[in-house]
């Protein structure tokens, strides 16, 4: 049987998007079968209670969590670390939204740091609260509560809490105060500011997430949620006549002194002599010395400034467990984006689809959820709504995008409801290095990683026509840019990827959760074989098989229109297939 046989060739296909788009029936997603021993794990017929520390701009990739012993020791040691766990949108506010949401940046339409097309204004007038994480643990009884960062926006005016924080506490960092760490401002339930020149925001906001705790704990009948959320390792940023000027985090005063060795892990890709990527990062001068030296000296600062965050953490696992809470309670420790110094020639930032800037943190300890352990399952801050909802053994609503993480030691992680083999990463938003006058308005793209069954590959197309292509496997460090290569060699690849792709660009809810779907929508005979036994195809790896080339080749290509700062869905397209000569 031919496999294009089983979709009417290039009409059929063209309606991908529209599919994609979420006019498939979507089945409802409860929670998945957590097995008999879920609610006894934290008491049976209670609910646990939650606190998430939420970084800024924290790095995986430089082992930033190497350098926090205490976050090693009450929360790695006794919990799992996800290795491979990613934010699809490497930018503070589109990824914050998106963590809360359980939706990627082309759904939420939050796609900058500010407005028009991002921040707290946009958050609000797209009424996103009505629908969110916060909002659904409200109504299940939980006290909701705010401390910290929340997204750029939040200002003297514009301080008022979102839906879901209304009527418990909500203490938001508040600009020009948000990233100034011996200046930060804060705003308690839209109440008066409060401006504290002198002290330290991360021990500042120590000091106010015990006292909070001190009287969560007194209420032991309703279940909380606690973010705890400084702004380290951000960099500094202020603001003088139009300008935004960075400066590298400040460590508190007892920290200065540590680390004085430390320098960025000189791998690979850092300030290559030779690299393949994208014309507006090909064209990047190497950096000089001097320019490496600073990027130490920032690491370091970084380092340094993480420190009051790490005795953070200890202090209220301290205090939970002296309220006779910590049983109860899941602990988990992330970032909102990661963040690149010197990778492919770049000084300092965030905001593109390699892995610096994409793969995060992510720690949890709780009931039920194994100890010391590393788990490789695919997982990104789209999931993360879908994981808090099922460990508080509630339903998840079928709008979202990705499904609960496997977090507990009895998880199957090959169990389809976890099933996450791949994702998309996407940005709009053009690119800058901090502290420098450097600006592209080319670093648009749709990305797409697939992880599994012994694949790992990165596959990326720009708004400026160009294409990447990475086998992480054998190029871990995203030297060697293989697209040309494998189009002439393996097109059939490039032509799986670019399809899944396209669904991804626009799905939502179920078409994000199981792409293949669309691409496949019937169990089909295995193999292509007539008569042969039915076999749903779930994967890259089911749809390589060679008797769906033709039906493959036959799909059209996306690609952007332009370069455009913003998300337009009319600005991505598919377009007919090139010939191999055209796309070279």
């Amino acid at each position: 049987m031919k496999a294009f046989a089983l979709l009417a060739p290039l009409a059929a296909i063209l309606s991908i998007s529209k599919l994609a788009l979420g006019q498939l029936q979507h089945d409802s997603i409860d929670a998945p079968d957590q097995g008999p021993g879920f609610h006894d794990v934290h008491g049976r017929g209670s609910k646990p209670n939650f606190i998430v520390f939420l970084t800024d701009d924290q790095d995986q990739r430089y082992n930033s969590l190497d350098y926090m012993p205490l976050v090693n020791k009450y929360i790695r040691k006794e919990g799992t670390e996800f290795t491979n766990y990613y934010t699809t949108s490497a930018m503070c506010c589109p990824s914050r939204v998106s963590l809360w949401t359980g939706q990627f940046a082309h759904n939420t339409n939050i796609t900058d740091e500010s407005a028009p097309h991002g921040g707290y204004s946009k958050f609000t007038e797209q009424k996103l609260d009505d629908n969110w994480l916060p909002g659904w643990l409200e109504a299940a009884g939980y006290s909701n509560n705010y401390i910290g960062k929340f997204i750029n926006g939040v200002t003297q005016s514009r301080k008022y809490a979102p839906k879901g924080f209304k009527n418990t506490h909500w203490e938001p960092l508040v600009s020009p105060g948000i990233y100034t760490f011996y200046d930060p401002i804060f705003a308690t339930n839209d109440g008066p500011i409060e401006r504290l020149t002198g002290k330290y925001q991360t021990d500042v906001i120590s000091d106010k997430s015990i006292k909070l705790l001190d009287d969560l704990a007194t209420n032991k009948t309703d279940p909380f949620l606690l973010v705890i959320s400084p702004t380290a390792p951000h960099d500094e940023v202020w603001f003088d006549k139009g300008r935004t000027i960075f400066t590298p985090p400040v460590p508190a005063k007892r920290h200065e002194h540590l680390f004085k060795d430390a320098r960025v892990p000189r791998s690979p890709n850092f300030n290559p002599d030779d690299q393949d990527k994208v014309s507006w990062i090909q064209t990047l001068p190497k950096l000089t010395q001097d320019e490496e030296a600073q990027l130490d000296e920032k690491f370091r600062s970084r380092l340094r400034s993480l420190q009051a965050t790490d005795e953070l953490v200890e202090r209220v696992i301290q205090r939970l467990e002296d309220h006779g809470q910590l049983d109860n309670t899941y602990i988990i420790y992330t970032t909102d984006n990661g963040y690149h110094l010197g990778t492919h020639r770049m000084y300092a930032g965030k905001q593109t689809a390699y892995e610096e800037d994409v793969n995060i943190p992510f720690l949890i300890r709780g009931p039920g959820v194994a100890k010391g352990r590393q788990n490789d399952a695919v997982a990104t801050h789209t999931h993360f709504a879908a994981t808090v909802l099922r460990l508080a053994g509630l339903p998840t609503p079928d709008h979202l995008d990705a499904p609960s993480i496997p977090v507990l030691a009895q998880d199957d992680r090959n169990a389809a409801s976890f099933q996450s083999e791949t994702f998309a990463v996407e940005f709009w938003a053009g690119a800058f290095m901090e502290n420098k006058t450097f600006r592209s308005t080319q670093n648009v793209y749709k990305s797409v990683r697939v992880f599994g069954n012994g694949n790992n590959f990165f596959y990326s197309v720009w708004c400026t026509g160009e294409h990447e292509l990475y086998d992480l496997t054998k190029d871990p460090y995203q030297i060697h840019n293989a697209y040309a290569k494998t189009l002439v060699k393996k097109p059939y690849l490039i032509d799986r990827l670019d399809a899944l792709l396209n669904v991804l660009r626009t799905c939502k809810g179920q078409t994000c959760r199981d792409p293949w779907s669309v691409l496949h929508p019937i169990e089909e005979p295995n193999g292509g074989n007539k008569g042969g036994p039915l076999k749903k195809v779930r994967s890259l790896k089911d749809a390589l098989n060679k008797s769906y080339d033709d039906y493959y080749a036959s799909l059209p290509r996306f690609a952007f229109k332009d370069c455009r700062n913003y998300y337009d869905a009319s600005n991505e397209l598919t377009v007919p297939k090139s010939p191999p000569q055209e796309d070279l």
